[in-house]
């Protein structure tokens, strides 16, 4: 077999792993906040921002769309402010809105926990939907730690190129 053919069959999974799944510059999660530097904190809080945005901005459209009839202009108007602040989180790194976003959890549990019980919903698709949303509150103290050390943080290294 010659020897270009036998190089494209081993595969690097390990180099591939670190290069699409685990970078400590674009995927830093697992690193302490004191210990980031601008560009993990802006690849991190980029990518929260990205999720809310997507998720609100569904919730919002879906809410807005029913319209009045089912009482869920309310839903559509705070997915719509919290849209607006992940957008001016995400570009400005601004304190309060991250302190808005980290309310979001909060504000979701409470709404799934009040108006979400005793619905057609099953009780296990609730108990599901409240784990992931208190992992998002346990993330979301990791996002208001950064938005505070933002200013402070060092410059990312040059690559040297």
């Amino acid at each position: 077999m010659p020897a270009w053919k036998k190089k494209s069959k081993d595969l690097d999974w390990e180099g591939m792993f670190r290069k699409y799944v685990w970078n400590v510059d674009t995927t830093p999660y697992f690193t302490a906040v004191p210990d980031l530097n601008r560009r993990q904190a802006n690849s991190e809080v980029r990518f929260y921002c990205w999720f809310v945005i997507i998720l609100f901005g569904v919730i919002t459209l879906t809410s807005s769309k029913v319209g009045i009839e089912d009482g869920s202009v309310g839903v559509a108007y705070y997915g719509l402010t919290v849209v607006c602040a992940a957008v001016l989180f995400g570009i400005a790194k601004f304190y309060p809105a991250a302190l808005y976003l980290s309310a979001t959890p909060l504000v979701s549990l409470a709404y799934l926990w009040l108006y979400g019980m005793g619905s057609e919903r099953p009780l296990g698709d609730t108990i599901i939907v409240t784990v992931v949303l208190l992992g998002l509150l346990r993330y979301s103290l990791r996002l208001v730690a950064i938005a505070k050390a933002y200013p402070g943080m060092p410059e990312a290294p040059s690559d040297g190129s």
